[in-house]
């Protein structure tokens, strides 16, 4: 049985250099395409550029909240995960019944989360 999912878009929104290169090297070995943000403007204006199939989100990204770039997401009808360090009672209602994915987390916990994301947005 093959563990790679099929080649999609996914945006990774994260601060943390060598996490953000972490998590491209695991995408990109899994088959998929992947923008990096490391700013909120930067993933603003990758929305805007070309569609995704998916999104990871730090949700403290040099010290202002992604809940912009997560609204924009939800607007476009993109799934996303959560996967910081942030407490969940930290995230707005608006954003509570996302996924949070909590830092440190396993390979496992995210490409769980991401197929499942992949999932969903195939059906």
């Amino acid at each position: 049985m093959n563990s790679r999912i099929s080649s999609n878009n996914v945006l990774i929104v994260e601060d943390e250099t060598l996490l953000a290169l972490m998590l491209e090297d695991l995408l990109i070995d899994s088959g998929h395409h992947v923008v990096h943000a490391s700013s909120l403007p930067e993933a603003m204006a990758a929305l805007e550029r070309e569609p995704f199939d998916a999104a990871i989100l730090d949700i403290n990204i040099n010290g202002d909240d992604v809940f912009p770039v997560a609204a924009r997401l939800r607007e476009l009808n993109t799934p996303f995960v959560f996967a910081s360090a942030t407490d969940a009672e930290q995230i707005g209602p608006e954003f509570r019944q996302e996924e949070l994915i909590a830092k440190p987390y396993t390979i496992g916990q995210l490409q769980q989360s991401l197929s499942h994301m992949l999932a969903v947005e195939g059906t």
